[in-house]
């Protein structure tokens, strides 16, 4: 045993101010919140009512009504606090609400493990030595298969919670693991702390760089809005629930796939973009193609593109799986249901776009003429299956129009770029 791990066990022994029933129902309660400047955190932040938030924060600096800060760091041993701090702050709290993790679905520098599997030990041993419940927010993603295929690079994020998962419950620690599903935005408002997962793919279709989606049309693409999410998590703690799983997912209420690419498509021409309504193609089908030539005539954009979107989309699609939902449990709990999904893909898109400098028309406005603002560069975009002009002599070239990819010069260098990719921040240390 570690001199730290000692320490801990002793902290855990001497920190125990609560009851095992936790505090009287009339006292304040107070929450350790990680992960607060993240995408769940900062929308709990603005959730979370009638309580004292400390905020544990590693860089980022968080403010709020009844919100404090401590400076620690989850992936060190009681949470990078002394022996004396630790042991206060365990006194002080009565529930824990963990959303720290590192998000990005392929790092390879060994955050993964450090933050969200040995971070959430950490995190669990601090609620066991409080006596308090921790609320663990992991991933509905967690049974997803690593194989040696499309989506392995992938799956990192998704083994790294479910490893969190075993932590919290070897922990001895009063536990409820939340489950949330891809996260859009507020779905009134689409504000969202960062842009993750889907935004890449409404990138790729507003730029013209995702003419072919390698993937089935009538598939399940399941999601989430931000606040909803929030709010499931707060009725859950303030329901003093102290055990058990919930999927805060949309399940059967999930849209098709080809349903919310035509959100997103319907979206772009909005804007003025000239985009036409993706390929999509089965992956048994994408992956018989002569991938190498295939993927070496596209351009470059189009290439990325195709490969990230079958490797994550392999992982997390997970072949048209209907994701399992508590959102019924939750909504007799207190938690709001889930609003109408293609409206909450809109505000999300309309958030997305304002905040990458596009003209966005006021909602509900048909402003077809209105034209993107900030992206310049060349229309170098697919627009539908070219019109036949005689018999096509090359196979390949056969194929790409058949998939609606018509190959055009690449943009110059000098050219200025489209907003395009987003890049997936740590989330909330």
């Amino acid at each position: 045993m570690t001199a730290q791990t000692a320490q801990t066990a002793q902290t855990a022994q001497t920190a125990r101010p609560h009851s095992a029933g936790g505090t009287p129902a009339a006292a304040r309660r107070t929450v350790l919140l990680t992960g607060a400047s993240g995408v769940v955190g900062s929308a709990l932040l603005g959730r979370l009512r009638d309580l004292d938030i400390v905020c544990l924060v590693h860089r980022a600096q968080v403010s709020g009504p009844n919100v404090s800060a401590v400076p620690g760091d989850v992936a060190e041993p009681m949470l990078g606090l002394a022996g004396q701090a630790y042991t206060e702050l365990a006194a002080r709290v009565d529930a824990v609400i963990h959303c720290a993790a590192v998000t990005a679905f392929n790092r390879a520098d060994g955050s993964l493990e450090t933050v969200n599997v040995a971070g959430t030990q950490h995190v669990a041993a601090f609620a066991a030595a409080a006596d308090a419940v921790l609320y663990h927010v992991s991933t509905a993603f967690v049974d997803i298969a690593a194989g040696s295929g499309p989506g392995r690079a992938a799956a990192g994020y998704a083994l790294s919670k479910r490893a969190a998962e075993q932590a919290v419950r070897s922990s001895g620690a009063a536990h409820v693991i939340l489950r949330p599903s891809v996260i859009i935005g507020d779905s009134a408002t689409g504000e969202i702390a960062a842009f993750q997962g889907l935004y890449k793919v409404a990138a790729g279709i507003l730029a013209g760089t995702a003419p072919v989606i390698p993937f089935g049309p009538a598939w399940p693409i399941d999601f989430v809005p931000v606040d909803v999410v929030a709010d499931a998590i707060a009725c859950v703690m303030e329901n003093r629930v102290r055990e058990g799983e919930f999927w805060i997912s949309a399940g059967e209420k999930a849209l098709r796939l080809d349903e919310a690419v035509a959100v997103v498509t319907e979206f772009a021409r909005g804007l003025g973009a000239d985009v036409a309504m993706p390929r999509f193609v089965p992956p048994d089908t994408f992956d018989r193609l002569p991938g190498r030539v295939f993927l070496a005539a596209l351009p470059a954009k189009v290439r990325g593109n195709a490969v990230r979107m079958r490797e994550l989309f392999t992982t997390y699609l997970q072949s048209g799986e209907v994701k399992p939902s508590s959102l019924d449990q939750l909504t007799a709990l207190g938690a709001r249901p889930l609003p109408d999904q293609r409206g909450s893909l809109r505000n999300s898109l309309r958030y997305w776009a304002a905040q990458k400098g596009y003209a966005v028309p006021e909602a509900g406005q048909a402003d077809t003429a209105s034209r993107v603002a900030a992206p310049a560069g060349p229309r170098w975009m697919r627009r539908g299956v070219p019109a036949a002009s005689g018999a096509v002599s090359s196979p390949l070239p056969a194929l790409l129009l058949s998939l609606g990819v018509r190959l055009l010069p690449r943009p110059r260098t000098t050219q200025r770029r489209r907003p395009g990719a987003d890049v997936v921040p740590t989330a909330g240390r």
